[in-house]
């Protein structure tokens, strides 16, 4: 039994099926370099332990997390905080998949203290990346105020 397509994507991505246009080729390459331009490239990074080994066991097992989930919840965690908002989230990631630096830049609404900001930020910053990749993962983190706003960032 077949099921038929129910929603606006099914029911376009069939149509494309059902009719191929003869350039489809080109088409789909041109789809695909634009959709991989889009998204931000991942790499993984490794946790470690408070003692700075990567190694989870006796057999050298690592943990990986991707820094599209680091940035995401670094995202989700500065904004969290009343008239801040991140504009940029860049993780340096070394050869040994270590993660070796932070940068921020944040948005803050006018009237807020930025030194104090940005000491929050850092803060906030430095908890994600230990409770993501481990209390060995001491990167510097970077912290600079790059735009102050009328009203709340987070909205803008």
């Amino acid at each position: 039994m077949a099921l038929t397509p129910t929603g606006p994507l099914e029911r376009a991505a069939a149509a494309a099926r059902a009719e191929e246009p003869a350039d489809w080729p080109a088409v789909s390459d041109g789809i695909r370099r634009k959709v991989r331009a889009t998204v931000l490239p991942s790499r993984r990074i490794v946790v470690v332990g408070a003692d700075g080994s990567a190694d989870q066991d006796e057999h050298g097992s690592h943990t990986y997390v991707s820094s599209r989930v680091v940035r995401a919840r670094l995202r989700q965690v500065l904004g969290a905080t009343p008239g801040v908002a991140a504009e940029r989230i860049d993780l340096t990631v070394d050869d040994d998949d270590r993660l070796a630096r932070v940068e921020v830049d944040l948005v803050c609404a006018y009237g807020t203290v930025l030194p104090q900001a940005a000491d929050v930020a850092r803060l906030a910053v430095t908890a994600v990346l230990d409770d993501l990749l481990g209390a060995g993962t001491r990167p510097p983190v970077d912290v600079e105020v790059s735009d102050v706003v009328v009203g709340d960032p987070r909205l803008t």
